[in-house]
C-alpha cells in the first residue's frame, strides 16, 4: 500500500480547491467501470485487425512499395 501512503501525503499538500478537483476525479474515476475503459480501448486495435483482414499478401510489402516514389 506504499502508493496509497504517497498519495495521500501528496493530497494533505493540496489546497482546498486542488482537492476539490481530485475529488471530482475519484468520483468520476469510479463511476466509470474498467471493464468498459478496457473495451473502450481496445476498440480501435480490433477495427483496425478487422480491416487488415480483408487484406492479401503482406501489407509490409505494400507500404515499401508505396515509398518507393519517394525514395
Amino acid at each position: 500500500m506504499k502508493i496509497k501512503d504517497v498519495t495521500i501525503k501528496e493530497l494533505e499538500s493540496l489546497k482546498p480547491v486542488e482537492l476539490l478537483i481530485i475529488y471530482d476525479m475519484i468520483l468520476s474515476l469510479k463511476k466509470k467501470s474498467p471493464v468498459s475503459i478496457v473495451e473502450k480501448s481496445l476498440l480501435p486495435y480490433i477495427k483496425v485487425k478487422e480491416a487488415l483482414t480483408q487484406c492479401k499478401g503482406a501489407l509490409s510489402d505494400d507500404i515499401i512499395e508505396g515509398r518507393e516514389d519517394r525514395i
